[in-house]
């Protein structure tokens, strides 16, 4: 959320700081993976192991999944099975977290790893200390990210889809004199805010922010310098809605873009799901009837649009207190390539992580064609994720500085180059 990160438009069902420890047939798990979708692979995987109980924690992600994740941690007591996304995630919890390798060629082949997307291959590698080649993270979903749009409402108002700056602009102040909200920014968050970096950095070298985080261009890279200006653009030009530095894109944006109040917002390939949500469902929300996607316009003319960037949404990692029940990988092979995925990818949560998956069951012809049209920018996408934990919070804060104007752009990128340089030992 990615992220679908909060997966936030359903409250937090089930909240605990310790895990309980599994018995003899039981699997303990948390995540902040939509809870009705969970219900629905454990029913599976329960109906085809029978004898095994998973316990499922939900949480939302943000603070409560990883206040959680810090205190289990902290005590020696984190379940069987924890949600993991990429890179920084996955690097705070790999000295508690068991090497997935040797099970996962037993249970799929030798060759299991070169049927996961290539940009979610690299990513299950990220932050890992030179010559660690282990998987601590197996991924369920992978994710594209985009500009959603409602559709109903750009035809109402005679738009059309942006395909320059200038229109952005134009179709923003259209949005905005209509009474809606015209592109919503969730700045209080800092995953929503470097996703929508990337996109704009993409433009101007793609691959840029990549290289800047492994050390190989510098932060203060021409590129890099003029996507966070454009970035402070998007704030400055009216784009994003005012009060954007303290709003958030879960719940409260997610709502507000259900119900039509919205024109954009910055999500991904997740929002599928909102048709598979239980009634009632908005007008919007239906067979996602109003809404579509693009991908950002060239914020300077001369630039391509955003290219395709995304890779794992969610992903799950075997705990060291997990790895001695042997249900615990079991249950975490089958969510993440077996049944319990085909379950999650009926509700649309997102894209499969693995190919030769696909959803199944009644699916409307406009969400088969955006799932079709994700699923051909999967392949091509740039990375979405951060090796490094410290990395990412420099570039958030940095990222929020420059937008507020408490940060000038050079000493924002500063400050992400002297983290990169200590997180490489430099």
């Amino acid at each position: 959320m990615t992220t679908a990160l909060a997966r936030g438009v359903l409250p937090m069902l089930l909240s605990a700081a310790i895990a309980t420890p599994a018995v003899a047939g039981e699997v303990t798990v948390w995540s902040w993976f939509i809870q009705s979708t969970m219900e629905k692979s454990i029913a599976a995987f329960e109906e085809k192991h029978p004898g095994v109980t998973v316990n499922y924690t939900y949480y939302n992600y943000s603070p409560e999944y990883i206040t959680a994740l810090k205190a289990a941690a902290a005590s020696g007591s984190l379940p069987d099975v924890i949600g993991l996304q990429p890179g920084s995630l996955t690097q705070q919890y790999r000295e508690q977290l068991e090497p997935l390798n040797d099970r996962a060629a037993a249970t799929w082949g030798a060759d299991w790893a070169d049927k996961v997307f290539p940009v979610n291959k690299k990513q299950m590698l990220m932050g890992n200390p030179a010559g660690d080649e282990n998987y601590y993270i197996v991924p369920q979903e992978s994710q594209v990210l985009c500009i959603w749009y409602n559709r109903k409402i750009f035809e109402q108002l005679g738009l059309t889809v942006p395909a320059t700056y200038d229109d952005l602009k134009a179709a923003a102040a259209k949005l905005t004199s209509a009474g809606y909200i015209p592109m919503f920014q969730g700045a209080a968050d800092g995953w929503q805010n470097e996703n929508v970096f990337l996109m704009i950095a993409n433009q101007f070298e793609p691959g840029i922010v990549e290289k800047a985080q492994y050390g190989e261009a510098p932060w203060s890279s021409p590129a890099l310098v003029e996507a966070m200006g454009a970035w402070k653009g998007l704030f400055d030009d009216g784009v994003f809605q005012e009060g954007a530095l303290g709003a958030h894109a879960y719940p409260t944006g997610a709502q507000l873009f259900a119900q039509g109040r919205v024109g954009m917002m910055a999500l991904g390939s997740w929002w599928m799901q909102e048709s598979k949500f239980p009634p009632p469902l908005s007008e919007f929300v239906q067979d996602m009837a109003g809404f579509d996607f693009f991908q950002l316009p060239p914020l300077k003319a001369g630039n391509p649009a955003s290219p395709p960037v995304g890779g794992i949404d969610i992903g799950y990692g075997l705990t060291k207190n997990g790895a001695d029940n042997p249900d615990a990988w079991t249950f975490l092979a089958e969510l993440t390539n077996g049944v319990g995925l085909q379950q999650a990818l009926n509700d649309l949560n997102d894209l499969p992580a693995f190919d030769g998956h696909a959803p199944q069951g009644d699916i409307s012809e406009h969400v088969q064609q955006l799932s079709a049209r994700f699923m051909e920018a999967l392949p091509k996408a740039e990375n979405q994720r951060f090796a490094s934990p410290a990395v990412a919070e420099a570039l958030d804060n940095a990222l929020a500085g420059v937008a507020a104007g408490d940060l000038e752009v050079a000493a924002a990128l500063a400050s992400v180059q002297a983290a990169t340089d200590k997180a490489l030992g430099r």
